[in-house]
């Protein structure tokens, strides 16, 4: 077991897609060059992008204190076409969170930009780059104030799933719109899973299966994501009290 106080958290950024996009209501995407940008901030700094797993074991180890967990929600094909050549040029790597009951689908939940999920071959593509696949459960749902039985389908179902398809263990789990409850986190820690991210996380819930992450958006250019390095475990703070203030459990 993870021993997980504030001032041991790692650095999680997440991230959703990475294109060029005239009108993003949603703020859902950066664009390739902002994205790059980005990444080279990390490599300046001296840290280096990881999958969640990798983390997770240098956390284990003692051994995470020069690097940033870097993921994607939702699984966009934009990811294995802008992220990933950028990833591997620096010699990163990530975890896609993918919604395994809508693999070459689109992202039809959303308001905004309509986009394309990754197939499955183009999953086990990026699998075979070096990325973590992860699951996003299997239909995009919110997962808190579900019963048991939906819980086994969207949490057990898509790690099945998704472990068929990559012919590896999924390791991670990631909460659909950071809708989590005790009964969500129970049932991702019954199907196996070794970690969960989610978003704004109570002070009190933070855990291995509760991860909390700060978003990165367009407006994150290069100083902003310094700032980001600095200032995170205060941002964590601040946004775990505002969760806890809306009732997040």
């Amino acid at each position: 077991m993870i021993s997980l106080g504030l001032g041991r958290l790692p650095m999680i950024l997440m991230y959703h897609s990475v294109a060029d996009v005239p009108k993003d209501p949603s703020h859902l995407s950066v664009s390739p060059s902002r994205f790059a940008e980005q990444m080279a901030v990390l490599q300046r700094l001296g840290l280096r992008g990881v999958s969640m797993g990798a983390l997770v074991d240098a956390m284990r180890a003692g051994r995470a204190r020069r690097l940033v967990g870097i993921t994607f929600d939702d699984g966009y094909r934009n990811v294995l076409e802008a992220a990933l050549p950028e990833l591997k040029r620096r010699g990163f790597t990530a975890t896609v969170f993918i919604i395994a009951g809508r693999l070459g689908g689109t992202n039809e939940w959303a308001k905004g930009p309509s986009f394309p999920l990754l197939s499955g071959g183009e999953v086990c593509e990026l699998a075979d780059a070096g990325m973590e696949i992860g699951s996003h459960s299997m239909t995009h749902t919110r997962l808190a104030g579900q019963q048991a039985s939906q819980l086994e389908d969207e949490v057990s179902g898509s790690r099945a799933s998704l472990g068929e398809l990559s012919g590896a263990p999924v390791r991670g789990f990631c909460y659909p719109y950071g809708s989590m409850d005790p009964a969500a986190r129970r049932a991702v820690e019954d199907a196996g899973y070794e970690y969960a991210c989610a978003v704004e996380t109570p002070m009190a819930k933070i855990g291995i299966m509760a991860l909390p992450r700060v978003y990165v958006g367009q407006q994150d250019w290069a100083g902003r994501m310094a700032a980001k390095r600095l200032l995170y475990r205060g941002y964590i703070a601040h946004e775990s009290i505002r969760a806890q203030r809306s009732g997040a459990s």
